[in-house]
Order: C-alpha cells, then sequence, then structure tokens
C-alpha cells in the first residue's frame, strides 16, 4: 500500500484524525551546555556533544597537516587529550622549526 502524505503540518496524526502537536525536547541538555562552556574556554578548538553517540567532541581549528578531531565520553577526558594533542602539535613544530633555522640567521 502507498501512503500519500495529506498535510505537511508536524505531529502525531493519522488518516482522518486531527493533529496532536509534539513537544520539542532537547536531548542531553546538560552535556550539551558544558560542550558549549569548553569551546568558549578553549579557543582553537571546536566542540560539540553528539546525543546519539553520547561522546564528547573536539575538533582543532588550527592549521595542522591532518584533520585532528578527538573524542571521549567525559569532559575532563576530553580536556586531557586536548592538551596532550596540543602539547605534541607545539613540540613537533618546535623540533621542526629549530631544526629548519640551524645555521640559517
Amino acid at each position: 500500500m502507498i501512503r500519500r502524505c495529506l498535510s505537511a503540518a508536524r505531529g502525531r496524526h493519522r488518516d482522518g484524525q486531527s493533529i496532536t502537536p509534539v513537544p520539542r525536547y532537547t536531548w542531553d541538555h546538560d552535556a550539551r551546555a558544558e560542550a558549549a562552556t569548553l569551546e568558549i574556554t578553549r579557543p582553537g578548538w571546536a566542540v560539540l556533544y553528539g546525543t546519539g553517540s553520547r561522546l564528547f567532541h573536539a575538533v582543532a581549528t588550527w592549521p595542522t597537516p591532518e584533520p585532528l578531531i578527538i573524542c571521549d565520553r567525559t569532559v575532563e577526558g576530553l580536556k586531557a587529550q586536548m592538551r596532550e594533542a596540543e602539547t605534541s602539535v607545539l613540540y613537533r613544530w618546535a623540533l621542526t622549526s629549530t631544526s629548519a633555522t640551524v645555521g640559517h640567521f
């Protein structure tokens, strides 16, 4: 049986019955708020929370040779991984920039 959409209205409904509005709900409000706060306090990162995966994601917004994406179940774990990524990138940059300028003034 092929069903056709009789109206573009949103809500719970069946053919021949009135439309019942569906309340909108923000899933995982606290976790999404934590991700937004972390994004504000840590410049250079885009932070978001996946309601389907239930993971916090951080994407580096500074230029990197390859995309830098970090995921963790907790904000604290994500912060630790972000610090580790920042220090390792800075360490690699310091090694390559000093070795490239040795002997050149």
